[in-house]
């Protein structure tokens, strides 16, 4: 294992380096669901009965309870940075040298910011404000709207 687990309601969710996603129980490890994202190293966060992970070249959104792919937005290329959700949006960087704001409800772009490379880390959201870092050594303040 790759990536951070996120527990929530008895369930443990967590990424494989493989790219697989599980889902076990936190009482006795039993495998409740798996899911492929073809390839990525994010860890789920999980948000209203949803999980939201990264794989080869999507984000998406997971039925917390059976794996179910509820939608898929596709970025430019590799998601290791770990979702962050705030407001009804996804916030995720990509290898792709973006950050990108994707709606909750149907996982249509609000907004992309293009980086100077590479974003591996997860953002931050505070008061109106994602915070991320990028591969070029900089770390990004940008407006939520």
């Amino acid at each position: 294992m790759q990536t951070s687990p996120a527990v929530a309601n008895g369930t443990v969710y967590v990424g494989s380096g493989g790219g697989t996603v599980y889902a076990l129980s936190a009482n006795d490890g039993t495998r409740q669901w798996s899911f492929d994202t073809g390839f990525g190293r994010s860890s789920p966060a999980v948000v209203n009965e949803t999980v939201y992970v990264g794989g080869a070249k999507n984000v998406y959104a997971l039925s917390a309870e059976n794996g179910t792919e509820r939608w898929a937005f596709q970025t430019g290329f590799r998601v290791w940075s770990s979702p962050a959700v705030a407001n009804d949006t996804v916030y995720v960087g990509s290898t792709d040298n973006n950050v990108y704001a994707v709606s909750t409800d149907n996982g249509t772009e609000q907004w992309s910011y293009e980086t100077g490379d590479r974003v591996l880390s997860s953002p931050a959201v505070a008061n109106g404000t994602v915070y991320v870092g990028s591969h070029d050594s900089n770390v990004y303040a940008l407006s939520e709207q």
